[in-house]
């Protein structure tokens, strides 16, 4: 039988008034946010009070209303830091054994700012030649594999927003060069669990994708292989099940 976990009432009561702020409420008056947490009001000021005296809520002297303080920026950069970190080192030893077993580099990618970047990039041990993807370098949307993910699952206004302004380069006689096209081949992914690219933006360069899913089905970055096309096409069919697994794994180890 699991311990009873006693908890301070007067900080949960700090949280749950940080809790009251979200996309619907960002700007909430003393007596709004009194009544959402169902306190008095006088107790509701001293906590507030309390967090605004330490960064946590800003308040708008002109209009008598309180928002979230700046302190939650230069946090939720620590916080997504450390769990990028933890998950390379998660994934490290799954993407070594992809990367050995079908003589491919294996990627781990993940979305921030509204952009799907690499963090870690494993090369197999006993390969004469290696074929990389740039850390901290951003996907062309149209022709990589990881980038017809993104714009799989973002949502509509997004994907709109990135398609009614997309240059379609020619990388190669294989890019995808037109918006029909591109949506025709996004279409596929639901078909088929996951995203290719066939020399779209390197001859002799091709590529496989699988998306890492959060709870809620939205995107939190891609499990991917990358070699000479040659290799990706023998490959293919054996590979995608070890890239489900390990993107399954790192999916149930993503922080909240």
């Amino acid at each position: 039988m699991e311990k009873e976990v006693r908890l301070i009432q007067s900080i949960q009561r700090a949280f749950n008034i940080i809790d009251c702020f979200n996309n619907d409420n960002t700007e909430l008056s003393l007596p709004q946010i009194s009544e959402k947490v169902k306190l008095h009001i006088n107790t509701t000021r001293g906590i507030v009070n309390t967090l605004v005296a330490n960064g946590y809520l800003a308040c708008n002297a002109e209009k008598n209303t309180y928002c979230l303080g700046l302190v939650y920026i230069t946090k939720a950069d620590l916080a997504t830091g450390n769990n990028i970190k933890r998950l390379r080192t998660l994934a490290a030893p799954r993407l070594k054994d992809i990367a050995n077993r079908f003589q491919v580099s294996a990627l781990l990618q993940v979305i921030t700012n509204n952009n799907i970047f690499t963090i870690e990039n494993i090369s197999p041990d006993h390969s004469h030649y290696i074929l990389n993807s740039r850390i901290n370098l951003t996907f062309d949307l149209n022709a990589t594999a990881s980038g017809k993910l993104f714009l799989k699952y973002i949502d509509e206004p997004l994907r709109e927003y990135y398609l009614s302004r997309m240059e379609f380069f020619p990388y190669t006689a294989n890019t995808i060069l037109t918006r029909e096209a591109l949506e025709a081949e996004l279409d596929t992914i639901d078909q088929k669990g996951y995203s290719t690219e066939f020399e779209e933006i390197g001859l002799g360069i091709s590529c496989v994708a699988v998306p890492i899913l959060k709870e809620d089905n939205t995107l939190f970055g891609t499990v991917s292989i990358i070699a000479s096309s040659s290799v990706i096409m023998s490959v293919l069919d054996t590979a995608l099940e070890p890239l489900h697994s390990c993107a399954g794994f790192i999916a149930g180890n993503i922080l909240p």
